[in-house]
């Protein structure tokens, strides 16, 4: 009786151990009924029913438990492959997706996080990268690539204290690689402790290769300090090896600025768009030089322009549309308003811009069509919406009495389109 309880008590280990799915596909159906049966065993007996024996534990083969295991450490690595190709085709959202199931069937797979990070950083999403490069070195701090990435992004966020904790003791560890130095010298920059940043770098430069970012980086640090002339020789020798690197440009054309030399400035910053039409420092320089020189058409051309890379930039076409109304650009002025409201990702800002402009025309109608469309894309933010509305009252106060009907009409639509509380 002894051994038949054993029997029972490891069989029921055998099914817990298996998940249920496979528990229930191998329960045997039910028999046919074929007349009434008993619901009281006729022979009681103190010892539970006869069960099916357990398995025999073979050595060198898994249990079932080590079969799950296994199963979710092959598929993290199937995702992780998948990933890497999709990475490798240009599908980068894709290969996201695949690495973030890798990481999902098993957390501690190498690389796939790192790869993710990767990823992300090509996008300028810098906050994600640095939760996946923290993963990937807690569970591989041996992964030194991860470290100085994760340092770096941590160093762009502000986080000026992690990302040194990180990036010293790396370069304590490695100090043989210059860009363990390079990563140190961009993070003391961004702490504000241009000395350390210019140590740290000219340690880099001693290690080959020299790269751009660290002659451009050691200009920043001297120029940090006030050593505009030693600077500017660092920015050159960033240009000889790379003449298109618009961040030299931008920085050299700063330094000017900043030496009062408003037009040499003016040449620098636009070859740094030359170089990077998208680059937002280049135009952003570009309009604040022009705004100080008074010459507020190549303003408005400049806007333009930046629009045509950048027209989710809602802050700029504002300012565009404010200053070519200003020229006497008014057909202008509605065309870029109107562009604004056109693009994929309906937004609401656009729609504000462009009733406002109405507004000033006297197209009160098309003005107020636009900013229902903008309380309503503004659907979750009531302060926003608050805004419009009040906005949409101001209009009706000072509107001549030939347009209180059409206020007083949508009123009522708006009121009734609103979900009751």
């Amino acid at each position: 009786m002894i051994l038949r309880r054993l029997g029972a008590w490891a069989a029921c280990l055998a099914l817990v151990a298996w998940p249920a799915t496979v528990v229930a596909a191998t329960k045997p159906a039910p028999p046919p009924e074929r007349g009434p049966s008993l619901l009281v065993p006729a022979r009681p007996d103190s010892a539970p029913p006869e069960s099916a024996p357990a398995p025999l534990l073979i050595p060198g083969r898994t249990t079932p438990r080590d079969t799950t295991v296994r199963d979710a450490k092959q598929r993290a690595r199937d995702s992780y492959t998948m990933g890497m190709q999709l990475e490798q085709s240009g599908a980068p959202g894709a290969a996201i997706v695949s690495y973030r199931n890798a990481v999902r069937f098993d957390p501690t797979i190498p690389d796939a996080n790192y790869r993710m990070a990767m990823l992300f950083l090509t996008r300028d999403q810098v906050g994600e990268a640095a939760k996946c490069l923290a993963a990937e070195v807690e569970h591989h701090p041996e992964n030194d690539d991860a470290i100085r990435q994760l340092g770096l992004c941590l160093a762009r966020l502000g986080d000026s204290a992690r990302a040194l904790k990180h990036l010293e003791r790396l370069a304590r560890h490695r100090p043989d690689v210059g860009a363990n130095w390079s990563a140190l010298g961009f993070a003391y920059l961004g702490a504000k402790r241009p000395r350390e940043a210019e140590a740290a770098l000219r340690r880099a430069l001693r290690l080959p290769p020299t790269t751009v970012e660290e002659l451009r980086d050691l200009g920043a640090a001297l120029g940090a300090m006030g050593r505009d002339a030693e600077a500017r020789v660092e920015y050159r020798r960033a240009l000889a090896l790379v003449p298109c690197d618009a961040a030299s440009w931008v920085n050299l054309a700063n330094l000017e600025r900043r030496a009062g030399r408003r037009d040499s400035a003016l040449a620098q910053y636009r070859r740094a768009e030359s170089c990077d039409s998208s680059f937002t420092l280049a135009m952003q320089g570009q309009i604040q030089l022009l705004h100080e020189l008074k010459r507020d058409p190549e303003v408005a051309d400049t806007y333009l322009r930046w629009l045509e890379r950048h027209p989710e930039l809602h802050g700029a076409r504002l300012e565009a549309v404010r200053l070519l109304d200003a020229l006497g650009r008014e057909h202008e002025a509605l065309a870029v308003a109107i562009e604004g409201t056109q693009q994929p990702i309906d937004s609401a800002q656009p729609h504000i811009i462009l009733g406002m402009e109405l507004r000033s025309r006297g197209d009160i109608r098309g003005a107020l069509n636009e900013l229902r469309r903008a309380e309503k894309l503004f659907r979750g933010s009531p302060r926003e919406q608050a805004g419009v509305r009040q906005t949409i009252a101001a209009m009706r106060a000072s509107a001549p009495d030939s347009l209180r009907a059409m206020f007083v009409a949508d009123s009522v639509s708006a009121a009734t389109a609103r979900p009751s509380r």
